[in-house]
């Protein structure tokens, strides 16, 4: 198993001591050690940076910004070196978390799974599904020695037949395989169509209206091609958890 190396560092306005950047890194790498990598088979060493550090050529950057440069969520640079960027509100441990998980299980986004379409109103057949494994429960958090991270999912969430026990969120809020409550997200490329399509966190279904461009980064696709509401960020997930909480209010 490899391990990753992933450097969390604060390019915001937003005044973080480094003493609690360092306490959130270490959350997350109990994260990782304790929860994560054994569910996923994945490795990584977390550390944080002072703002003017340089970040190590072999490093997969998490920056915490006022305003991302080419969108929040994770990319790659010219070098296809994965990279986040996490807005700096209130809950940014939890985007933190959640982007560094992502990041681990599929650096590059072209990571699939084969299973039955979720659309209750078209005909039963597989679909590719893109495997993120926060979005669909990125509304849940939990908190790691006062740091607040993000639900995931498991392997598990992605087998329609799940042997008995099967646990599909580590949170364990989620019933059944391919669970999508309000708040959480889902994307796949239809084979019978060529085409994105989604349940939103709204709970609707949508399609895109071009076909899937074979040639571009899947993550970057379907970002381009899946309509979102006017001022709205798939992947600004603290905006969701805010909206999943006036819900109960």
């Amino acid at each position: 198993m490899k391990k990753r190396h992933i450097v969390l560092q604060n390019k915001s306005s937003k005044k973080i001591s480094f003493s609690r950047l360092s306490e959130v890194a270490h959350a997350l790498q109990v994260q990782i050690d304790r929860d994560f990598g054994p569910v996923w088979g994945v490795s990584a060493q977390v550390v944080a940076l002072g703002p003017s550090e340089i970040v190590p050529k072999t490093a997969w950057p998490i920056t915490i910004v006022n305003k991302p440069v080419g969108g929040l969520g994770i990319h790659l640079d010219q070098n296809g070196k994965p990279f986040a960027q996490v807005k700096d509100t209130l809950d940014w441990t939890v985007t933190a978390s959640h982007e560094l998980l992502e990041m681990l299980v599929d650096p590059l986004g072209h990571r699939f799974v084969s299973a039955p379409d979720i659309d209750p109103e078209v005909s039963k057949h597989n679909v590719f599904y893109l495997v993120e494994v926060a979005d669909p429960c990125e509304m849940y958090t939990y908190s790691i020695n006062g740091v607040d991270v993000s639900d995931f999912v498991t392997p598990d969430y992605y087998d329609v037949t799940p042997s008995s026990g099967a646990v599909f969120d580590f949170a364990g809020r989620l019933d059944s395989p391919l669970e999508v409550p309000n708040g959480g997200y889902l994307s796949w490329i239809d084979p019978a169509d060529g085409r994105w399509h989604q349940k939103t966190p709204d709970g609707v279904f949508v399609n895109a209206k071009g076909k899937v461009d074979v040639n571009a980064n899947p993550r970057d696709d379907r970002d381009a091609k899946l309509p979102e509401a006017a001022g709205a960020d798939r992947h600004d997930t603290a905006r969701v958890r805010t909206e999943r909480v006036r819900e109960f209010v």
